[in-house]
C-alpha cells in the first residue's frame, strides 16, 4: 500500500463519512490563509472546465465548484475518491479514480484550467505531465499548482529526485518519491512542454518559517 492509499485508509477507519459544505478558499499550502486562492485562475470561473490532478478528499475541487466552475478531480487512489465522493459529491463535482497521465491522455476535452496541489505535478518525471497538461489545455488555458519548497530545508538537493517522509493521520510515517526541482528548472520544462510561465511564488507556510516551504507555479498556453 503507498503513502497515499495509506492516508485514506486510515481516514476512513476512523468512521462513516458525512458530506461536508465545500471550504470558502481555495488553498495552495497545507495552511490556510496563507498565499492566494482561485483567483490566479482567472477573474471569471463561472463555466469554466477544471481539472484537479491529485485532488486528495476534494476540498479545492469543491471549492472551484462552489464558485461556478465545472470541476472533475481525479486521484490515483480509491480511499481518496471514496472520500471525496461523501464529502462533496452531492454539490456536482465529478471525483475520478486514475493516475493523473492516464486521465489526461485518455480524455479529449479541451479545459481552462489544470490544478495540482501537493499533488500529481511533483511526484513523477514531469516532463510527459506537463506536455500532456499542455496538449489538453485550450489556447489561453492556465496551469497551476504547488509543490514542497526544494529549498524547505535550506539547500535545493543535489538530485531532482528525492525521497520525502509523510506523516500520517495515526503518526506513523511513510515515505514519498517526489522530484524536488528548483525554479529555473521548473521554467525550463514549461517551455519545452509549450507553456509560459506567468508567475512564480515561494511562500512560506507558517508564515515564520526560516525557508519557503512552498513552491506556487502559475502557466499559461499561448
Amino acid at each position: 500500500m503507498d503513502a497515499w492509499d495509506a492516508h485514506a485508509a486510515q481516514r476512513l477507519a476512523k468512521g462513516p463519512l458525512r458530506p461536508l459544505e465545500p471550504p470558502a478558499r481555495m488553498e495552495w499550502t497545507q495552511r490556510p490563509g496563507i498565499g492566494p486562492g482561485a483567483e490566479i485562475l482567472g477573474e471569471d470561473l463561472a463555466g469554466r472546465r477544471v481539472v484537479e490532478l491529485g485532488c486528495g478528499p476534494g476540498n479545492n475541487a469543491a471549492h472551484l465548484t462552489s464558485i461556478g466552475a465545472k470541476v472533475t478531480g481525479v486521484d490515483r487512489s480509491k480511499g481518496q475518491i471514496q472520500r471525496a465522493v461523501a464529502h462533496y459529491g452531492h454539490h456536482g463535482t465529478e471525483f475520478v479514480h486514475s493516475r493523473a497521465l492516464g486521465y489526461l491522455t485518455r480524455e479529449g476535452e479541451r479545459l481552462d484550467a489544470i490544478v495540482s496541489v501537493f499533488g500529481a505535478i511533483g511526484l513523477g518525471e514531469p516532463a510527459k505531465l506537463l506536455s500532456a497538461c499542455s496538449r489538453r489545455l485550450e489556447r489561453k488555458g492556465v496551469l497551476a499548482f504547488s509543490v514542497p519548497h526544494p529549498q524547505r530545508t535550506g539547500t535545493i538537493p543535489a538530485s531532482p529526485r528525492t525521497r520525502d517522509r509523510m506523516t500520517l493521520p495515526d503518526g506513523t510515517t511513510a515515505t514519498v518519491d517526489r522530484w524536488d526541482i528548483d525554479p529555473a528548472a521548473w521554467v525550463r520544462a514549461f517551455n519545452r512542454a509549450g507553456l509560459l510561465i506567468t508567475g512564480v511564488s515561494n511562500l512560506f507556510a507558517p508564515a515564520d518559517a526560516r525557508w519557503p516551504t512552498t513552491l506556487l507555479i502559475t502557466a499559461r498556453k499561448p
